[in-house]
């Protein structure tokens, strides 16, 4: 087996942005009412806008609007967030470099709307790197399903047991092997000892840690 491509998520991975997707849950909701927390929204870590507002409706037994309309406004307003901070993780431009020069193609595949990953790619500078951006808001399944990591495979012309996908949350590891693809973490909010990790094939520290040799550890 030979690895062809590199398919990144983006919140947590390339950029630091879960921070903002809280900020964004606790003041949407609690503008309608519902009395949300950090601790909230740190469990709901990975989870798609509208999970979040479905699991959240359930558990203050309140729903002031439509979830799709809720969904809507969270999304919107954390967008506008992380592209005005436009929060880019270090060593990222220095990795997408180095893989693009090692020949592998490299996609995103996100839960998040397509207009956050166009618009952050741009700003930050790194939308060169990507031949294709998936986004799983324009697919049936959102994650943990595998099918945003299936469709990004199948433009990058490549089967998904030659591609690696690079996550920071435990749903969206789960995603990844869901879709039959070797896994590396490097885990974000989610502290790095947590047991659960040990599903990946891979566990950094950084993205500057990714390597050939890793790589082709992947491989054997």
């Amino acid at each position: 087996m030979t690895i062809k491509a590199i398919i990144f998520d983006m919140d947590g991975v390339l950029i630091d942005s879960e921070p903002l997707w809280k900020q964004a849950g606790i003041e949407t909701f609690n503008t309608y009412g519902i009395p949300v927390t950090w601790e909230d929204m740190m469990a709901l870590t990975g989870i798609p806008a509208k999970g979040v507002a479905t699991l959240l409706y359930e558990k203050y037994h309140l729903s002031p609007l439509p979830i799709d309309e809720m969904a809507d406004k969270f999304n919107q307003h954390a967008i506008n967030l992380i592209l005005e901070k436009k929060p880019l993780i270090s060593g990222v431009k220095e990795t997408l470099e180095k893989l693009t020069a090692l020949g592998y193609k490299m996609a995103i595949a996100s839960a998040s709307p397509r207009s956050l990953l166009e618009g952050i790619t741009k700003s930050c500078g790194i939308d060169q790197y990507f031949t294709y951006l998936s986004s799983a808001t324009e697919l049936s399944y959102n994650k943990p399903h595998p099918e945003v990591w299936l469709n990004a495979a199948k433009v990058l012309g490549v089967d998904c047991y030659e591609c690696i996908g690079i996550e920071d949350s435990i749903i969206g590891m789960i995603s990844v092997k869901a879709a039959s693809m070797k896994c590396i973490v490097v885990p974000g909010i989610i502290g790095p000892n947590d047991p659960r990790w040990s599903l990946a094939d891979k566990k950094l520290s950084s993205l500057l840690e990714i390597n050939q040799q890793i790589i082709k550890q992947l491989e054997d």
